[in-house]
């Protein structure tokens, strides 16, 4: 395939005055390179005589261009990095200023590694996608047979399913959690020691991120599984090394050791009276209400817990006390992907069998949670046609859609709510262990930051 960049200039002055008494800038010698890690981003530079306001635009498909921001450089030589071209690949790129317009010699980016799933595009609809989504985060492990060790990657999808970032965990380490920074300018990825060397996850790490540099790494000890960051940065997960069974745990800016907010044993009523071993799989961090949605794939439990006391404020699944379910056969089993819509009901995917004791597959479950009668009442579902025997992630989009990930099915879903149907269908090959994803508007804000 073809891509290519174009760079963009345009001096204030010029467009005010109608003329540059100093005349038109010119750009100069083009070239390119790979970066030194992630062989899918690219390094171009040029040289220019003058100051302007510079943008590069690129093209894979044909006819279609997309282009960095645009950014006011002084005269002389500048480098800009491009983000988006799929490994594999060859792009066309220029730079573009308002006087003068210079194309470069065809950029061709490495190669994927060979050990990375590739993904098939099974569905698509442009028309009904979510806006300002061209690119979708997401890990998985390279090794098939679902919940297992290996080696994990999280990568950069475009809506054509081409892979065009990828990076690799050290160590056999496990992530599952992979996601973009509240402030929207890095990422935060997980590193858990739990699943590879049985520590009680005491070596697990959090990382913050930009696409072509890590910037720090936050010792989480305890994660094996979600976690969560909150508007003032601070990190919140379940721990396996805080005791109580498990805690919920939360790390501010600049904290040492973790502040342990709610633990299993102590403040789940009923919870370890033969109901399982209270072991997490999803947070969800509820603002409106300082609280945290809290699920448990051990006893098909959701508790939702008050920030500020440690108070479990309801619950529901196997765990006895909590709210009832309407109908009685509309119960989660084995949930994931917990959160709560802008609506207020509570969206997960689920194990369920239709409520009419059809084939087990993996759906989108959606209650309205009532506090009063002290119930969940099944008001949506959706099939996703296939059953993922673990793991999983449930999302409403700014749109209405519905974000589905089919964990160790490998299957991605961006779905019609009203209509029930796919517009985005992303399948890899087996069983290979998906983790959370989310949609992407842009790379640039992931890159490090320039003076």
């Amino acid at each position: 395939m073809l891509l290519s960049v174009v760079l963009v200039g345009c001096s204030p002055e010029v467009e005010q005055k109608g003329a540059d008494p100093a005349g038109p800038v010119r750009l100069t010698d083009p070239s390119w390179r790979l970066h030194d890690r992630f062989h899918s981003l690219v390094l171009v530079s040029w040289s220019q005589d003058g100051p302007a306001s510079v943008h590069v635009e690129y093209s894979v498909d044909p006819d279609v261009w997309r282009s960095t921001p645009t950014v006011e450089y002084p005269a002389g030589t500048h480098e800009r990095t491009i983000a988006g071209i799929p490994y594999d690949h060859d792009a066309q790129w220029r730079v573009v200023a308002d006087d003068d317009t210079l194309d470069g010699e065809t950029i061709t980016t490495g190669s994927l590694p060979r050990s990375v799933p590739r993904p098939t595009v099974t569905v698509s609809d442009p028309t009904r996608w979510t806006p300002d989504s061209d690119f979708f985060l997401v890990s998985i492990n390279e090794r098939d047979g679902g919940w297992t060790g290996g080696t994990y990657w999280t990568l950069v999808l475009d809506r054509a399913g081409r892979i065009v970032w990828a990076n690799k965990t050290p160590d056999n380490h496990w992530t599952l959690f992979a996601t973009v920074a509240r402030a929207g300018d890095h990422l935060i990825w997980d590193e858990s020691t739990y699943w590879a060397q049985f520590d009680e996850g005491r070596g697990g790490v959090l990382h913050r991120a930009w696409l072509d540099q890590q910037f720090e790494a936050i010792p989480a000890p305890g994660l094996h599984h979600a976690f969560v960051e909150l508007p003032d940065t601070t990190l919140v997960w379940g721990s396996k090394a805080h005791g109580g069974k498990e805690a919920l745990v939360e790390k501010g800016p600049g904290q040492r050791d973790e502040t342990v907010l709610w633990t299993c044993q102590t403040d789940w009523p009923g919870a370890l009276n033969g109901y399982g071993q209270c072991e997490s799989n999803g947070i969800f961090y509820v603002e409106q209400t300082n609280s945290y949605l809290y699920s448990f794939y051990t006893n098909n439990s959701i508790v939702e817990v008050d920030r500020e006391t440690g108070q479990s404020k309801w619950w529901a699944g196997d765990v006895p006390g909590g709210y009832r379910f309407e109908p009685q056969n509309s119960e989660y089993t084995w949930q994931h992907g917990i959160s709560y819509t802008d609506t207020g009901s509570l969206l997960v995917s689920s194990e369920w069998d239709g409520g009419d004791g059809g084939p087990q597959h993996t759906w989108l479950l959606e209650y309205e949670v009532d506090p009063v009668d002290g119930t969940l009442a099944l008001s949506w579902a959706n099939d996703s046609g296939v059953l993922a025997d673990t793991n999983g992630q449930a999302w409403r989009l700014p749109n209405g859609n519905t974000l589905h990930v089919v964990g160790s099915a490998s299957v991605i879903r961006e779905v019609d709510t009203s209509a029930g149907e796919d517009v985005w269908r992303v399948e890899f090959e087996s069983d290979r262990l998906l983790g959370k994803g989310e949609f992407i508007p842009s790379l640039y804000t992931l890159l490090k930051p320039t003076e």
